[in-house]
């Protein structure tokens, strides 16, 4: 493991206290990742779940590649998620990824090369009356405008706003 993954005993710890069974696999991984400092499942920690819910390694990795909203590679520190729901296409969706794709200079997926920002996109979240719909973290914005988005941006990058 790496400076930046939890321990053996820190990954067991969250594991109990997000139920510890196998019926609780999904939330476990959740917090797992939103424990990681890089926002992902490292090969080590799946490893560790596995083998204390008495899983396979290949039962957990089929688990997070499946859900969207789990990751098995770092992430930026920022990772905007873009709906891309029927009412968020219609609402201009598509305006928001061409926005991030110039102002970012990456393409979906990818990371900026401070590793601070990247967007991907998302089915829907729920909020379809506020579209188009992005989701930053835990906060969902929505009605969104390009000078919000660079106001944003900017904010996070000078660390003014977390989320």
């Amino acid at each position: 493991m790496n400076d930046f993954e939890l321990t053996k005993e820190e990954t067991i710890a969250f594991i109990k206290l997000n139920g510890g069974t196998k019926e609780d696999i999904l939330n476990i991984l959740l917090e797992l990742q939103k424990a990681s400092p890089m926002g992902y499942i490292s090969f080590d920690t799946a490893q560790i779940v596995a083998e204390f819910l008495q899983m396979t390694y290949a039962e957990i990795y089929q688990i997070i590649t499946f859900y969207d909203m789990l990751e098995t590679k770092p992430q930026a520190k920022f990772v905007f998620k873009i709906c891309t729901s029927t009412p968020c296409y219609f609402s201009k969706s598509s305006e928001i990824a061409s926005f991030f794709k110039t102002e970012l200079g990456v393409e979906p997926g990818e990371s900026t090369g401070d590793g601070l920002f990247s967007y991907h996109f998302i089915p829907c979240v729920g909020a379809c009356d506020i579209g188009p719909v992005i989701v930053l973290k835990d906060a969902v914005y929505g009605n969104l405008t390009s000078e919000f988005l660079r106001e944003l941006i900017s904010d996070l990058r000078s660390a003014k706003r977390v989320t």
